[in-house]
């Protein structure tokens, strides 16, 4: 900000400051005049000031006068006046005494009083005489004089308490002196001196000389530096700028400190090319210190591979006086390049057979310095050890992969140790390196044997008599299960067998598949080993149903095989292979028929059923049947027997076939049911029961007209011949004819019957004219035995 020069104590008149962009603002008593603006006075103005020093500036009319900061260094200012010659209206009262002074008039005659009155103690008008008041034509740091007695009394350049100038340098060899008092001629008078002669001195700049730069950040103090420390990001300086003459400008690094003679507000910041702070915290005019920081923002790119090496910024400081001269110099500051440190890892697990992978990261316990790779800083790849391969990332991820088929992992036997070394290295973005050595621990246990797979709750494997071709529920393919077992020997298999089969023999694999008959009758099947993963697959077939537990519903039965596995070293482990095999059960389902009353239906209530996979044949399977619908429990007995039902009687054998013989007349037109219950068995004892369902039908027979026969009266004789029920009455015109007798059937007439019908003659056989015969089967004969009275075809 700008320097401030005095404050204004007196004002007469127009008096006005001018900034250096030309604007005026007038000033009024306790204003404030700053370095760079000029004091100018008008025609009737005066004014007066005191200095920041101390001193006293005063100004008269029509002049001007530049506030610099030499006013406050004792040196003498350059007043402009300006004095043109004033009009009669222009002219004070004491401005006419003085011209008539001037014009040889005496103002104590030719005035009124008490403008020149003789008051003073010497004769009015005399050399050096005293008045009451005189108004002072003009004040400033010189004034000629223009009337006709001495007036430097008021004339000089500010006096000062001390002769010390704030803001010089006392040792550039220039002695600083006092303005020379003015002179006394011997009458009461003075005469003014001519001030001192003003050097041209230089701009000096102090304090940007240091070998190694003015200041020095380290990037180990970033966030992801080695030595995190937000503090020490900033570092902070001052440097001196000596200008005797003035200053007039002043910039760092581009940043304008003082411009015009004016200091700038503080603090200033700009974001340098390395991408840093500079910042100008502040700038003192009277002892020319300027201080300022630099703030690391972030990591620099320092020269690839070089350590901890410097690079520098370099800040170019110019300053400027008053009269032009000038001084240059250079702010550097100098940023250590952070570098990675690796540091020797291991593992806090050891490699076995139990824990084939290690893994972890190298970088845990590095310092990977400021100038990180994204990536990572690891130099990755791929390393193959004594015992196993180290697999390692860019970021220090690893994993270590144990291979136990290694010989000379092998070789370290059981309860053996072993060492693996693998060195690493990180770098930097600047090229920077740092290796260190990765140590994991090898273990070789002695190991158990284990079987994995042959623990299942219910059996490894499932098989149901459903699925056999008799079965409830056939399925060829279902008849055969596959599964799967591992052995872990980590010391090295010997010898294996799964139910009697050699799978491993002498610690070679036998050959595949090998197949026993169980002792069940079934199928078991080792179909392979794989050596590399232990796997042993298997299968078993059910070929026929087995003897489960007697009327125990859907259990099961269980095939065990055991299973022995032993290493090298003699390690044992048994297991056992368990298949389990499901009963199937007969199933009855429900049966139903039709009859009407009186008649007869029949059929095998088996048709329908599920006999299961444990019944031989049909002969012997229903165990027994009764009226009524309970299928709750079990029917037994009754077995070709007829069971009186509601509407009719049912007889069933064991086979199943049953017939139904419904009671005549026995239901309404809207017909009934009758419901009987059978159970069937099959040869594990596991039973079912199921209904038959009889629906008895009311029967309305009605018998409908016949076609008839014809009969001729010329065929009658008295003889009973052929197929004549009785000898007739006379003889006809043919009585060798047979034709007095025909038959015919009833078949065919009736409607509303149910089966067979049979027929029977309701009345006498004997008719007017004849007799008649009617058969069961609903067949009939009649013989003319006398002439009808009605007349002949």
């Amino acid at each position: 900000m700008a320097k401030l020069v005095g404050v204004v104590s007196k004002v007469v008149g127009e008096v006005f400051a001018v900034g250096s962009d030309g604007s005026r603002r007038p000033l009024i008593e306790g204003d404030r005049l700053y370095a760079g603006e000029q004091l100018e006075t008008g025609a009737a103005g005066a004014v007066a000031v005191r200095l920041q020093n101390g001193a006293q500036l005063t100004l008269g009319r029509d002049s001007s006068l530049e506030m610099t900061t030499e006013l406050l260094a004792n040196q003498a200012p350059h007043t402009l006046t300006h004095d043109p010659a004033p009009t009669d209206a222009q002219l004070t009262d004491v401005e006419r005494i003085q011209q008539a002074i001037a014009a040889g008039d005496d103002p104590t005659q030719s005035a009124e009083a008490p403008a020149a009155g003789p008051n003073a103690g010497t004769a009015p008008g005399a050399l050096g005489g005293g008045h009451s008041f005189v108004m002072l034509t003009e004040v400033g740091a010189r004034v000629d004089p223009v009337v006709g007695f001495p007036t430097a009394g008021f004339n000089g350049i500010p006096e000062l308490p001390s002769l010390e100038v704030g803001g010089q340098d006392p040792s550039n060899g220039s002695a600083l002196a006092a303005p020379p008092a003015p002179v006394d001629q011997g009458d009461g008078g003075t005469v003014p001196v001519t001030p001192p002669v003003i050097e041209n001195n230089p701009v000096t700049l102090l304090g940007l000389d240091a070998a190694t730069g003015e200041l020095s950040l380290n990037e180990a103090n970033l966030p992801q530096g080695s030595a995190s420390d937000a503090a020490a990001l900033t570092q902070r300086g001052t440097f001196t700028v000596v200008a005797k003459d003035g200053l007039a400008s002043l910039s760092v690094g581009g940043i304008d400190v003082v411009i015009g003679g004016n200091a700038s507000g503080f603090p200033q910041s700009i974001t340098t090319p390395a991408g840093n702070t500079l910042t100008i915290t502040g700038y003192n005019p009277s002892t020319g210190v300027v201080s300022y920081s630099y703030t690391l923002n972030d990591n620099e790119t320092h020269p690839d591979g070089a350590g901890t090496n410097s690079l520098s910024e370099q800040f170019e400081v110019v300053a400027k006086d008053t009269d032009g001269s000038t001084a240059t110099g250079s702010l550097d500051v100098n940023i250590v390049d952070d570098v990675p440190n690796a540091i020797d890892d291991t593992n806090a697990n050891a490699a076995s057979e139990q824990r084939l992978e290690l893994t972890g990261n190298v970088l845990t316990n590095d310092v990977q310095g400021a100038d990180r790779v994204p990536g990572g800083p690891v130099i990755a790849g791929t390393f193959t050890g004594t015992y196993g391969t180290l697999v390692l990332a860019a970021d220090g991820s690893y994993t270590y992969t144990l291979n136990t088929n290694d010989p000379d992992f092998k070789n370290l036997g059981g309860g053996g140790n072993g060492v693996e070394n693998f060195s690493y290295t990180i770098k930097d973005a600047d090229g920077d390196t740092s290796s260190a050595t990765l140590t994991l621990n090898i273990s070789n246990l002695n190991d158990p044997v284990t079987l994995d797979g042959l623990n299942v709750q219910g059996g490894e494997l499932t098989v149901y008599e459903k699925n056999l071709s008799d079965g409830t529920a056939p399925d060829a393919a279902a008849l055969t299960q596959q599964g799967t077992f591992t052995v872990s020997a980590p010391d090295g298999l010997q010898s294996l067998s799964v139910g009697g089969i050699a799978v491993v023999s002498a610690g070679a694999a036998a050959g595949f598949p090998q197949s026993i008959t169980t002792a069940q009758g079934n199928t078991l099947t080792v179909t392979g080993y794989d050596a590399a993963t232990g796997v042993v697959s298997y299968s078993y077939t059910l070929n026929d149903n087995e003897t489960h537990p007697d009327g125990a519903g859907t259990n099961s039965l269980s095939e065990q095989f055991e299973v022995v596995a032993k290493d090298i070293d003699g390690s044992t482990a048994t297991g056992s292979l368990d298949v389990n095999i499901v009963d199937d059960v007969p199933q009855a389902n429900a049966d139903s028929a039709g009859v009407v009353e009186g008649g007869t239906v029949s059929g095998n209530v088996l048709w329908n059923d599920s006999l299961g996979a444990d019944q031989a044949g049909t002969s012997n399977v229903v165990i027994g049947a009764r009226a009524g619908s309970d299928t709750t429990t079990s029917a037994l007995g009754n077995l070709n027997t007829a069971i009186v039902g509601q509407y009719g009687t049912l007889t069933i054998d064991a086979a199943g076939n049953a017939i139904y013989q419904a009671n005549p007349n026995a239901v309404a037109a809207q017909g009934a049911t009758d419901v009987f219950v059978y159970t069937i068995r099959d040869t594990d004892g596991d039973e079912s029961t199921a209904t038959i369902t009889i629906n008895v039908q009311d029967c309305s027979l009605v018998a409908g007209p016949a076609g008839g026969v014809t009969v001729y009266e010329n065929a009658l004789d008295l003889n009973k011949d052929g197929n004549d029920l009785a000898a007739g009455t006379v003889n006809g015109s043919d009585p060798t004819s047979t034709r007095e007798t025909a038959s015919g059937t009833l078949v065919g007439s009736a409607t509303g019957g149910v089966g067979a019908l049979t027929y029977s003659l309701v009345g006498d056989a004997a008719g007017q004219y004849g007799q008649l015969q009617l058969n069961a089967d609903g067949t009939y004969t009649y013989t003319l035995t006398s002439p009808a009275t009605s007349p002949s075809p």
